[in-house]
């Protein structure tokens, strides 16, 4: 009986060790954005160009620390009267997405979400509204954002 409880105890350890050990996250992706700053500050005018333009014309963002997006408009959608969303493809940055999402709120301010993502590089951007009410894209992994990365 003592024999079957040791065995019971070492091949359970066991399984704990390989399964922690199939959790670590290790990507062979080199990054993007290496030579970009971690923080890029996003005004709401230029967010607003987003949905201003038609799917399929070219577009052009000036964000701050000389960061430049330009693209063509992949998918301009008005989800609901409130909510339009838009998606950018950059052939300057290796075909990487702009996702721009713009929401109507209840007192008619305006929320922006978004991503710029590539799916073969390991870093990329959220946009965040920091307290005082201004956007900025912030660094981020992209393991962190999808989980089968």
């Amino acid at each position: 009986m003592k024999t079957t409880s040791r065995l019971f105890v070492l091949c359970l350890l066991l399984s704990f060790s390989i399964d922690t050990h199939a959790q670590v996250v290790t990507s062979s992706r080199p990054e993007l954005f290496s030579s970009y700053s971690n923080n890029i500050a996003a005004s709401t005018s230029e967010l607003n160009k987003a949905f201003t333009g038609k799917v399929g014309s070219s577009i052009q963002f000036n964000f701050a620390n000389k960061f430049s997006f330009s693209g063509i408009i992949l998918s301009s959608v008005q989800k609901y009267s409130n909510l339009s969303s838009v998606i950018i493809r950059s052939p300057l940055l290796k075909n990487s997405l702009l996702s721009v999402s713009k929401r109507i709120n209840d007192d008619n301010t305006i929320t922006y979400v978004g991503h710029i993502i590539n799916e073969k590089f390991a870093d990329g951007y959220e946009l965040v509204k920091d307290n005082t009410g201004n956007y900025s894209f912030n660094k981020i992994k992209m393991a962190d954002l999808i989980q089968d990365f």
